[in-house]
C-alpha cells in the first residue's frame, strides 16, 4: 500500500504509467475501441466495484486491531505491482478516463501541437501521476506518526466508508450494463 513507506508511491505511479502506456499502445493500435465498449466498461465496472468493496471491508475490519501507528512490515509484493494492478488494472475509472477525458486531451494536444504536443502532454501527465503518488505515500508515511492513533483510526474509518460508497456507485452504475 502507498502508506508501506515514502518512496513506494513512486513505485505505484511507475508501475500505474506502464499500464497507462500499454492503454496508449491500444488506442495507437485502433484497439481504442474496445474501451468504448459498453460491455467492456461493465464488466472493468462492476469488478472494480466488487473489489472496492472488499477493500473498504478489509479497513474496517482491521480498525479494531490498531494500537497506534507503527512502521510498516514489508510489502508482499513490490510496489510497482500495486501500482499495475490496485492503481490501474484493477481500477475502474482509469479506463473511463482513458476513454473520455485522456482521448480528448490528446486529439487536442495533437491538434495544437501534433506530436510535440502529444510528447509534451504525456510528459505532463506522467510528471503529475508521479508527483501525486509520492505525495500520497510521504504524507500517509510521516503523517500518521503525527496524527495519533485516534486520528488515524478515524482516518481510515473514513476512508474504508468511501471505498464502500465507490464501490456501491461503481455496481449501481454498471450493473444494469451487464444485460
Amino acid at each position: 500500500t502507498l502508506s508501506s513507506n515514502a518512496r513506494t508511491g513512486t513505485f505505484a505511479a511507475i508501475g500505474h504509467i506502464m499500464v497507462e502506456l500499454g492503454i496508449l499502445l491500444l488506442v495507437a493500435l485502433g484497439l481504442g475501441y474496445l474501451l468504448r465498449e459498453q460491455g467492456f466498461q461493465a464488466v472493468v465496472g462492476v469488478l472494480g466495484g466488487i473489489l472496492l468493496l472488499i477493500f473498504g471491508a478489509f479497513n474496517l475490519s482491521r480498525i479494531e486491531k490498531i494500537t497506534e501507528p507503527r512502521p510498516s512490515a514489508e510489502l508482499k509484493h513490490h510496489p510497482i505491482v500495486g501500482g499495475v494492478l490496485f492503481s490501474t488494472i484493477l481500477n475502474p475509472s482509469v479506463f473511463l478516463w482513458w476513454t473520455t477525458i485522456g482521448v480528448v486531451m490528446l486529439m487536442q494536444a495533437y491538434l495544437v501541437a501534433a506530436l510535440a504536443g502529444v510528447g509534451f502532454w504525456l510528459a505532463g501527465h506522467f510528471l503529475a501521476d508521479l508527483s501525486w503518488f509520492s505525495l500520497v505515500s510521504y504524507s500517509v508515511a510521516k503523517g500518521k506518526w503525527l496524527i495519533g492513533t485516534r486520528s488515524y483510526k478515524a482516518i481510515l474509518v473514513a476512508c474504508g466508508c468511501t471505498l464502500l460508497g465507490f464501490g456501491i456507485i461503481f455496481i449501481y452504475k454498471f450493473a444494469p450494463l451487464l444485460v
